[in-house]
């Protein structure tokens, strides 16, 4: 359907989706989708449009206002905001974007993570793949024809994947810190039983911390701190399963200083104590 909203063209085009209850309650749902063009005058102000905003730069410039401050997206950036707050874009020149407004599932926890790291501009790795998908999206929208809401759903995942990979270095750079990360990991295996700090893990690969736990969060998804966790609630759960250490000596085995914060920590994240866990059989 055509927008008759001040500053967008009349070649610009957008469509609606109403998600059943079953996909309001499980999948990620698309509420509405558009391909726009527009000029200097398209100015949006908006209190609440309970979802998410994805929009992606093809031309020109968006810039939205966030906590009182403007903020300008480019060609081939693009942006994640929420709609549930008020919000307000606009352009100073103009702008061809396709965008996508959805919500359901975990999705503000899902731009919480996104944000936090890239901020609500992104550059991400694929940029023409972010657009392709944002057009199979509005394409499968607009079509009498639709794809399953499921399909919808693992689209909308397949966005936000691209938005957590967002471009930082050179393939050559990625490269190397892949190898680094790697090299890390390794310490951390070999050392699970010492006290393991972030200083210690990025002084082993010659990194400072900062931009240690920055690269190392992209690569793997964790923090160096609940990596290592991590890494502790596993080895402990094999050795429950395959040895007959006690608790507190697997306690010791793998890093805590303590039997009873060993306990805590695998019952809070396991679901059962290690006594329990030590039972089940596999």
């Amino acid at each position: 359907m055509k927008s008759t909203e001040s500053g967008v063209l009349k070649k610009s085009d957008f469509y609606f989706s109403s998600p059943s209850p079953t996909a309001r309650r499980l999948f990620y749902c698309p509420v509405s989708a558009g391909h726009f063009y527009c000029r200097k005058g398209y100015h949006l102000v908006r209190d609440n449009y309970n979802s998410l905003l994805v929009t992606h730069i093809i031309s020109g410039s968006f810039t939205f206002m966030l906590h009182g401050k403007p903020h300008t997206a480019r060609e081939g950036e693009t942006v994640i905001l929420d709609c549930f707050r008020p919000h307000e874009y606009y352009t100073e020149d103009a702008f061809e974007s396709v965008w996508l407004h959805f919500n359901g599932l975990n999705c503000l926890d899902m731009y919480e993570e996104i944000i936090k790291s890239e901020g609500n501009i992104i550059t991400c790795s694929d940029p023409q793949r972010t657009e392709d998908l944002l057009f199979r999206i509005f394409d499968a929208i607009r079509s009498e024809d639709r794809p399953s809401e499921f399909t919808l759903s693992m689209d909308i995942y397949k966005l936000f994947a691209e938005l957590l990979n967002p471009l930082h270095v050179s393939r050559k750079n990625k490269a190397s810190y892949e190898e680094s990360i790697q090299e890390a990991k390794r310490y951390i295996h070999e050392n699970l039983k010492e006290g393991l700090t972030v200083q210690g893990i990025a002084d082993s690969i010659h990194m400072s911390p900062s931009h240690f736990s920055t690269v190392f969060k992209q690569q793997t998804g964790f923090s160096p701190y609940d990596y290592v966790l991590i890494t502790r609630l596993n080895r402990a759960k094999s050795y429950l399963q395959k040895t007959d250490l006690s608790i507190a000596e697997i306690a010791e085995e793998t890093g805590f200083n303590s039997e009873s914060n060993f306990i805590y920590f695998f019952t809070k994240n396991a679901g059962l104590s290690p006594n329990k866990f030590r039972r089940l059989r596999f």
